[in-house]
């Protein structure tokens, strides 16, 4: 009786071997401005996620790793971002949690964008490439709360700002050619 007990207990998933049930409500969008586009997906707004990102508290294991929010594609001409130049390609807008005490950071990294979105019920993080831009990250309170994560990019001819939205936070960059 003790071993059948014992066996049947052996055969209970754990609460960490459960598997969770995928998303089913999660769409990739994208939007276009001349010479960029963008392309993401609108997961669900987390407060204590990205609390923890912002506080660098390591409770949550996603929110002490770097979190791919965008692919960013430059098409025609190179753009600049501060005073760095990006070429003509594919990048990561990748978002780094405040694990050093000093602010979250942004950074747009060159990647194979074909490792970034291996399943879209996560937020990947991003993979390995050659960053060329990155700066603090300057979140905005934003209301009203948006209840999933939105981009958008506005400008024609002269500069694009590309804005994020992410719950009750926001921030924006401004590239120009």
């Amino acid at each position: 009786m003790i071993a059948t007990i014992a066996l049947t207990l052996l055969a209970l998933p754990l609460p960490a071997q459960a598997p969770m049930e995928p998303a089913k409500d999660l769409f990739m969008h994208s939007a276009k401005a001349p010479g960029i586009e963008i392309r993401w997906v609108d997961y669900h707004w987390q407060p204590a996620l990205f609390e923890a990102m912002q506080k660098g508290t390591r409770a949550i294991p996603e929110a002490t790793r770097n979190w791919v929010v965008a692919r960013v594609i430059v098409d025609q001409r190179p753009f600049t971002l501060g005073s760095t130049r990006i070429p003509v390609g594919n990048y990561a807008l990748v978002l780094w949690p405040n694990l050093d005490g000093k602010g979250m950071k942004v950074e747009v990294r060159y990647v194979d964008m074909r490792e970034v979105y291996p399943s879209l019920n996560a937020i990947a993080p991003a993979p390995r490439g050659e960053t060329y831009y990155e700066a603090p990250a300057a979140l905005e309170t934003a209301s009203p709360l948006a209840a999933r994560m939105d981009m958008a990019l506005e400008g024609a001819d002269g500069p694009v700002v590309l804005s994020w939205r992410y719950g009750d936070r926001r921030f924006s960059l401004r590239l120009t050619r």
